[in-house]
């Protein structure tokens, strides 16, 4: 059964919206100028600094080493690379800024998130820090698909008809791009996630298409999120449920995924005992069963806790 207070609560929101289409927030795209993003202004050499900040990224389940990580990749895409040609510099360098794309979604999503700070400053310091993963990816696209990139720019309301034809080796630098922007236009107001949302789902369908198995099934456990959101996906729940029990089938290791059924799934359709199911499942599981996600799972587990210690104000 549908939770119907928050359904009508949702609904509400739609009305609302639809007074506020217009104020939208807007961001500059960092995807018009490959020069700036290529040019060399820092000392230091890009390859050693790059080795010290993947160093780094391993203990990413700290804060403030992730921090480092990411303050270091930040220069380092700045820096000469005397070791490499210009091609692979190019190359590295369009890796580094998926890395810090999903580095920054990392810091926002899970570290600010779990803080216990103030509501209206944590999610002051999660927008920026999400808009600078948006900011990184749109780098990382412009080096894979520089047609796409030209395109989105020169007519960014033709978003979904350019990124049908996109180059698939730009799939990790779209999906951290879709996964901060969404972020950050949730926070930033509901006339602001509806004006990105197709293009945000249609990069997502795309993502779908061109490797569902994505980052531990990424595109399914999406839509299994998508199809919650009433102004945006319309609030239903048996697609969510089946979206996430594919992304579930494809990696069901990856304790994002319960933890997103939980909160998102379970508590739209009202269903308490799943929600305490798959929280709990996330909590007994062990975190290495996946080694490269370690952290993030570790991460998934203590917000499986704070749901499970809020869980009262989501079901009522």
């Amino acid at each position: 059964m549908v939770n119907m207070r928050r359904l009508g609560q949702l609904l509400t929101v739609i009305l609302v919206a639809a007074s506020l289409s217009a104020c939208a927030a807007k961001r500059e795209s960092a995807m018009k100028d490959a020069d700036a993003i290529t040019q060399a202004t820092e000392q230091g050499e890009f390859s050693q600094a790059l080795t010290e900040a993947q160093a780094l990224w391993q203990n990413r389940l700290d804060k403030n080493e992730l921090k480092k990580c990411i303050d270091l990749m930040e220069r380092a895409v700045k820096m000469p690379a005397s070791d490499l040609t210009p091609e692979q510099r190019t190359e590295k360098l369009a890796e580094t800024y998926e890395m810090l794309a999903r580095a920054y979604y990392v810091f926002g999503d899970s570290h600010v998130r779990l803080e216990s700070t103030d509501d209206g400053d944590k999610d002051e310091e999660m927008m920026k820090v999400f808009n600078m993963g948006v900011t990184a990816a749109e780098k990382a696209i412009l080096l894979r698909d520089p047609a796409f990139a030209k395109a989105v720019t020169e007519k960014p309301n033709k978003w979904a008809d350019a990124v049908a034809k996109a180059d698939p080796k730009a799939l990790p630098a779209l999906y951290w791009y879709s996964t901060n922007l969404g972020k950050w236009a949730l926070l930033e107001g509901i006339a602001t996630i509806l004006s990105r949302k197709d293009d945000i789902k249609a990069t997502m369908e795309w993502a779908l298409q061109n490797d569902p198995n994505f980052f531990y099934g990424a595109p399914y456990r999406y839509f299994g999120v998508y199809h919650t959101k009433v102004p945006i996906g319309g609030g239903d729940p048996p697609k969510s449920k089946v979206a996430f029990e594919k992304s579930l089938a494809i990696a069901p290791a990856y304790l994002a995924t319960k933890v997103l059924m939980a909160e998102s799934y379970a508590v739209l359709a009202g269903d308490r005992a799943m929600f305490d199911k798959l929280l709990q499942e996330v909590i007994a599981a062990d975190p290495n069963a996946l080694p490269e996600v370690a952290p993030e799972n570790k991460l998934e587990q203590m917000k499986a806790k704070n749901l499970l210690k809020n869980a009262d104000d989501l079901f009522y």
